[in-house]
């Protein structure tokens, strides 16, 4: 008897330990679970406005075409304003940080540099803020219009594309010119090539700018 006892005794106690070793493999199996689950319900990372480029990422997730206008003009996306009017201080801040980036030298931006300095001379000239929808409005008046570069080239004003190498530039009466082009003047496609435009209102008090005529005075 005594030794049946002893026996029960040990099967007891392994009983137990193999219950305990069995509770502690399911506790230590629902924490690994959970913590699981934890990962798997975190967000993934997605990017935000942290990073190098947030700021500018920000920026551009929202601009609208007239600050497109500007970034291709060379002036950078924390200069921007996105929304909102644009007032005549401000107009005349983005006219200084235009004349600023010319230093680059790049012609691609030529022609979106002359677009953007006659829109932001326009607010100046006009002496009131101007709504971002009326500037994108009064944007599309470039769209088929072509300048001519310093370099001698006639190029889309809004996007810069080249259309075609007219020559050097050359003095003709006062004025700079190439062929029958001159620099500071607006171009419109006709059937038998280009003629100069006379749709977009001329601008008093005017003065040499990057090779347009535009004003710098209000009134």
């Amino acid at each position: 008897m005594a030794e049946e006892m002893k026996r029960a005794g040990v099967f007891l106690r392994s009983s137990r330990l193999a219950r305990t070793d069995w509770t502690l493999t399911i506790t230590t199996f629902h924490r690994w679970s959970l913590a699981l689950l934890l990962i798997m319900a975190a967000p993934a990372c997605a990017p935000g406005a942290s990073g190098v480029y947030g700021q500018q990422r920000s920026t551009l997730a929202v601009t609208d075409d007239f600050g497109m206008l500007l970034l291709n003009a060379g002036i950078r996306a924390e200069a921007l304003l996105v929304d909102g009017e644009l007032a005549v201080d401000e107009a005349k801040r983005l006219r200084m940080v235009l004349g600023l980036e010319l230093a680059d030298g790049g012609m691609q931006r030529y022609g979106p540099r002359v677009a953007a300095n006659y829109l932001l001379s326009e607010v100046i000239t006009d002496g009131e803020a101007v709504p971002r929808f009326v500037l994108n409005e009064r944007l599309r008046r470039f769209e088929q219009l072509a300048v001519l570069r310093p370099d001698g080239y006639l190029v889309m004003t809004l996007t810069g594309s080249q259309l075609q190498c007219i020559g050097p530039l050359q003095v003709q009466e006062g004025n700079l010119s190439a062929g029958d082009f001159k620099l500071g003047a607006f171009y419109t496609s006709t059937d038998g090539g280009f003629r100069e435009d006379t749709s977009l209102p001329l601008l008093p008090n005017s003065a040499y700018f990057n090779g347009v005529v535009v004003t710098v005075e209000t009134k």
